[in-house]
């Protein structure tokens, strides 16, 4: 498989070829629309995510020749995340930018025993670098960036090309940004926080505001009440006072 040559039903809208790997990002409307669908499943299951993304860089880069092998999520297994007909590739799905590539690399040497790419992916989210400011715009505020890295290019020197990595990535981003006519004066790209650990501590907080919702509707019930209970007293000590009223006048 050439990975620069994508299928014909891919959208790949920048890549860039590096000596020993290669950037190709996704942005727009259906890009958000695979974030909002990982966000929405109810699985926490890493796996679950991971194959939302296995599925959406099949469909988008690889024009859907590649078939996902399900088999790799038993314990002990060995399969693929996904064959095509002349190349099998491991996805490695993270969230935290490029914090997660040092451990991935160190296990290359076993990963390409079986696989012939290894792709490497996670989330930028495109944003103001003044926090008071909220960009509008949804249809392009999610990036997906994948790392591509070949078995053909092994051996390489870990620290070598982890450095060549974070160098490329910092230019691979500033092209992606003018090309998406980003004001990098204004804007920049944040790394997206584990998705699926930002998405339980979501559900937590909406758990908590119902609860709190729940218990503030209680309270104003209680207060109507007690302010029913006041109304009550203050007619009945309303009546005593023109009782005592009428009786110093007879």
């Amino acid at each position: 498989m050439n990975s620069s040559n994508p299928g014909i039903n891919s959208r790949p809208f920048h890549s860039k070829k590096c000596n020993n790997f290669e950037f190709i990002t996704f942005w727009s409307k259906k890009v958000n629309e695979f974030v909002q669908k990982i966000n929405d499943t109810k699985s926490h299951a890493h796996a679950t995510h991971h194959d939302l993304l296995v599925k959406f860089v099949n469909n988008e880069y690889l024009g859907g020749t590649g078939e996902l092998n399900h088999k790799k999520r038993v314990k002990g297994s060995k399969h693929d995340d996904l064959t095509t007909s002349s190349d099998v590739i491991e996805f490695k799905f993270h969230s935290d930018r490029l914090e997660s590539l040092p451990v991935v690399l160190k296990n290359r040497e076993t990963i390409f025993k079986r696989n012939d790419y290894i792709y490497f992916s996670y989330f930028l989210e495109r944003g103001y670098k003044d926090k008071t400011k909220i960009i509008k715009d949804q249809i392009c505020l999610y990036y997906l960036i994948v790392v591509i890295f070949s078995r053909e290019n092994e051996p390489l020197n870990l620290k070598e090309l982890l450095n060549d990595v974070r160098k490329e990535e910092m230019e691979f981003t500033k092209q992606v940004a003018q090309k998406s006519e980003i004001d990098l004066d204004e804007e920049e790209f944040y790394a997206v926080g584990n998705m699926i650990k930002i998405r339980e501590l979501e559900r937590e907080l909406e758990e908590k505001d119902k609860k709190l919702e729940e218990k503030d509707k209680k309270l104003e019930e209680k207060d109507k009440k007690l302010e029913a209970k006041d109304k009550k007293l203050k007619e009945k000590d309303k009546d005593i006072e023109q009782l005592k009223a009428q009786l110093k006048t007879k």
